[in-house]
């Protein structure tokens, strides 16, 4: 129940901020808004709540520290700074980036197709650097998704993050939202990996494009309770989205990086960007940046906090219509046997129409008169048919072909003329 505006906890105060209101509260955490004064602008302030206990604290400073190391990712959260105020009460200042989460936003009006395809890479960069720090999130849900004022994605709430492979006994930070948690970490009998979190953005991209969980039923014929859908988490396949224009190719993507066991699903949030990166190509979309840390000597160590060893560089995606620029191999990750850039789709038979050109199964014809002037206004219609024109542009390699051969034959003609007349 939200607490009234007079009943609500009022922010302490803290060096060169004025608290405004209550935003949010956690686990064992506040978050609130706050005016800082130089430079002026609002910016969200988590403080941990009066008489934490000394594993709170161990919490929420890990929970800083990483957000710290990371906040100069495009996707993540950024941080400002950091301190404690009376009665030890540590408290962590971060970018304010206004309600609804993405979470509210989805179940009010799921996203466009683009839309939803364009976010899971950007958070797939988000996640790929977490791990390649060393450390899993753990919670990534909607509700753990903000927008910036210029409506870029950011990943928050990293309360519950802990290192790459730390054992179930020494796991203090252990928790789940069922809806969007992986079996294993429902269950909490093994070590987490990589693919945990590969589940659950998987189960949040569903979630963007459906409007509810993959595991919530829809049907009445079952509860929604959280006991019921731990159930279907760990035994009942993921139901169609039930949109007709998801395309079949996302579906089994979504559905193979939400498999039962972790080994059957993507080896890494990368490459479960690239398979949305290619569902981009075969729609004929621009295709997103995905942004990930690089690594500059070696492979990531769990925790280590040395800075500068990493840097965030982005992995640039090549257009598809140009030539293919091969990452280095020593910029690849582990399970990167090809580059970053998806595969072009097949060329075409002569005279047959490109996948771009060919209306997709179940579609209806391309839009006319009016219709047409509606699908022109739609941002999705747009980043489609400039892909479409992008490949009638441009000169296929018969009529080049064709124009070389005919100009070496033009030089030999007037070479011969040019002996004939001396």
């Amino acid at each position: 129940m939200m607490s009234s505006p007079s009943s609500a906890p009022q922010g302490p105060p803290i060096p060169g901020a004025s608290p405004k209101r209550l935003l949010g509260a956690g686990g064992f955490a506040d978050v609130f808004l706050y005016e800082q004064r130089v430079p002026r602008r609002d910016v969200a302030v988590k403080i941990l709540r009066p008489g934490g206990s000394q594993r709170d604290h161990h919490r929420f400073t890990t929970e800083a520290d990483l957000m710290a190391r990371l906040s100069s990712h495009p996707s993540i959260v950024s941080v400002y700074g950091a301190g404690t105020v009376e009665e030890e009460r540590s408290y962590l200042i971060m970018e304010y980036c206004p309600p609804p989460h993405l979470g509210k936003l989805a179940a009010s009006q799921p996203l466009s197709l683009t839309r939803a395809l364009e976010i899971g890479i950007q958070l797939a960069g988000a996640v790929e650097t977490i791990h390649r720090v060393g450390y899993l999130h753990r919670d990534i849900k909607p509700a753990s998704i903000l927008l910036t004022p210029f409506g870029r994605p950011v990943l928050g709430d990293f309360g519950i993050a802990a290192p790459i492979g730390l054992s179930i006994e020494k796991d203090e930070f252990g928790g789940a939202s069922p809806p969007w948690a992986s079996p294993e970490q429902q269950l909490d009998r093994e070590s987490l990996t990589p693919a945990s979190d590969v589940y659950a953005l998987a189960a949040t991209i569903y979630t963007l494009l459906a409007g509810r969980s993959p595991h919530v039923d829809v049907s009445g014929a079952d509860r929604n309770d959280q006991l019921s859908m731990i159930d279907r988490v760990l035994h009942r396949q993921i139901p169609p989205i039930g949109r007709h224009d998801i395309p079949e190719q996302l579906e089994r993507i979504l559905a193979m990086a939400m498999a039962k066991s972790p080994r059957g699903r993507y080896a890494s949030a990368i490459a479960l960007a690239r398979a949305l990166q290619q569902v981009q190509t075969d729609l004929c979309l621009a295709i997103t940046q995905l942004d990930v840390m690089e690594e500059a000597s070696g492979r990531h160590t769990s925790g280590n906090r040395n800075q500068d060893s990493t840097m965030l560089r982005p992995a640039v995606i090549v257009d598809p219509d140009g030539p293919t620029r091969a990452v280095p191999a020593a910029h690849r990750h582990d399970d990167a046997a090809t580059t970053f850039a998806p595969r072009r789709v097949k060329a075409q038979p002569t005279g047959s129409a490109s996948l771009c050109d060919r209306p997709r199964p179940g579609s209806a014809l391309p839009p006319q008169g009016d219709e047409a002037e509606v699908a022109r206004d739609d941002p999705g219609s747009q980043e489609a048919e400039a892909g479409l024109q992008r490949r009638r542009s441009r000169p296929s390699g018969r009529a080049v072909a064709v124009t070389v051969v005919g100009a070496a034959v033009m030089v030999c003609l007037s070479a011969i003329g040019v002996w004939s007349v001396m």
